[in-house]
């Protein structure tokens, strides 16, 4: 009896051990997607699946948020903000009391050259955007997290593959942005972010991370939206566009992505005033997706001057009424859901001449791009980097306190006795020269830093500045000229429409000379 009991013992032990090693019960591939190392993460452990997260999931009405992916290269350049009392204060903090509620941040995958030199723009990794949103949950603030699907900048002109896909086909690269998407999420709730909304892709105008056929890039989409679902159903899905002037392309986008049935919620467009139209149009072209396909709709990014010459930069008047411009069309808009303002912090740090400050964003990634950047991006000649080139689209002044604009944001009103300190702009009486209608004043002297389609600029008083001997782009008709768009250096065309001849350069849309 006794070595029968033995052997009924030994034989359940076997089955027990058979059991628990099968593979059909291993859960170790649950996050093979994840893949820690070549993020460069040590505590792997801390990566354990807590159901739905729902706790941290953060839907909102009406979205007034603020794109400030660059704030953690900016402060580690020296930028110090302040809060509207004029006392040193976390941004995300002064941001929250104002009324923003929601920070939107990029992710690239991996924004470094092989030997780990940053390409700048704020070197928006998953690290990055782990700091961002645990900041930003400190604050009370859900993110809305922005996939490029490459290692630095995506938009029309350019969606490069990142450089570990490099060698993948077509469905390798669509099962990868799964589990790149999904690992992300997982890593940032893990970490503590709230999570509101994530956008599959940047400014996908029939391109995406390689991909120039609309039926791949849905693929694609559909792809990083189910990672999104698979996360938590409750997490707002956006698809984001641009150049809402041109309604037909945005119409015929919303249709394909009607037919190919992608699984999404929010269509979101850009929205940059001196390139994209009236407010009018915008709310007409989001209207009609809305009411014709049920979506939600938003703007993803805009942004205004407030050095512009028309309305005073000690005032910000300007850029004032273009944010509640934007906030009001979208509320009279069917679906409309909000609208975010594109990084309004991204200013220059302090530095005692221009070679310092270039040294600072080569060592810190606070520029738009770095001269490193160029091994990636062909648009980033090593010549011209450096800068952001977005100084006076910020609602913070050269010194990093807040202007009566960043009440704005919030869609409130500056208090009536609030004095900001941005008077210093150059703000020179003589108005000769091309910068003035792009909101830059002139410049008193003739010492040219960065030359572009517009012309050469200058840097005085912290602040760019346009050379009064600069070509004006009135020296010849062009493609969009009347809309605002500067003109090709180039003949090449890209698109044709009922305006004219298309080219992209420098990642913008530009118009073909008559010339060519």
């Amino acid at each position: 009896m006794k070595i029968l009991f033995f052997l009924i013992f030994i034989i359940n032990a076997v089955i027990i051990t058979t059991t628990l090693a099968s593979p059909n019960n291993d859960n170790s591939n649950d996050d093979i997607w994840l893949n820690i190392s070549h993020w460069n993460q040590t505590d792997v452990d801390r990566l354990q699946k807590r159901g739905n997260y729902d706790s941290q999931i953060k839907p909102l009405s009406f979205y007034k948020g603020v794109d400030i992916s660059s704030i953690i290269s900016l402060e580690n350049s020296g930028v110090q903000f302040y809060d509207t009392n004029g006392q040193p204060q976390d941004i995300f903090k002064t941001l929250a009391s104002v009324g923003v509620n929601c920070i939107r941040v990029r992710i690239w995958n991996s924004p470094r050259s092989t030997d780990g030199k940053t390409y700048g723009g704020g070197n928006n990794d998953l690290e990055v955007a782990r700091e961002i949103g645990s900041r930003a949950a400190k604050a009370g603030l859900p993110l809305f997290v922005d996939f490029h699907y490459s290692d630095f900048w995506a938009d029309p002109a350019k969606q490069s593959i990142p450089k570990e896909w490099k060698g993948f086909d077509l469905n390798k690269r669509i099962f990868e942005i799964y589990r790149f998407t999904k690992g992300c999420l997982e890593w940032l709730l893990e970490n503590g972010s709230y999570i509101s909304m994530v956008q599959i892709g940047n400014e996908t105008t029939c391109f995406m991370c390689g991909e120039n056929e609309m039926v791949n890039v849905m693929k694609m989409m559909s792809n990083g939206i189910q990672a999104v679902r698979d996360i938590n159903k409750n997490i707002l899905i956006a698809l984001h566009f641009t150049n809402p002037n041109k309604t037909d392309n945005m119409l015929w986008y919303a249709s394909q992505l009607a037919e190919a049935k992608v699984d999404y919620d929010v269509f979101c467009t850009s929205y940059y005033p001196f390139w994209h139209g009236t407010t009018e149009n915008l709310q007409w072209i989001l209207g009609e997706i809305a009411n014709k396909y049920g979506k939600k709709v938003m703007v993803a990014e805009f942004s205004y001057p407030y050095t512009e010459v028309a309305k005073t930069s000690d005032n910000c008047d300007g850029q004032i009424q273009c944010i509640k411009d934007v906030y009001s069309h979208i509320k009279n808009t069917k679906n409309g859901i909000g609208a975010f303002y594109w990084e309004p912090a991204w200013i220059a740090p302090k530095a005692s001449n221009d070679l310092e400050r270039r040294q600072l964003w080569e060592k810190y990634g606070s520029s738009w791009a770095t001269k490193t950047a160029a091994e990636y991006d062909i648009n980033a000649d090593s010549s011209l980097t450096g800068e952001s080139a977005w100084d006076n689209q910020a609602v913070f002044d050269q010194e990093g306190k807040p202007l009566k604009s960043i009440w704005a944001l919030g869609d409130g009103e500056a208090p009536s006795n609030y004095a900001t300190n941005n008077n210093n702009n150059n703000n020179n009486n003589n108005n000769n020269c091309f910068s003035i209608n792009l909101g830059y004043p002139c410049c008193n002297g003739n010492t040219v830093y960065y030359t572009d389609n517009d012309g050469q600029w200058g840097y005085e008083n912290n602040n760019w500045c346009g050379i009064k001997e600069s070509k004006q782009n009135a020296l010849e008709d062009w493609t969009g000229k009347n809309q605002g768009y500067s003109y090709c250096n180039l003949c090449d065309v890209i698109y044709n429409d009922n305006d004219g001849r298309w080219g992209i350069e420098n990642g913008e849309w530009c118009g073909i000379k008559s010339t060519c």
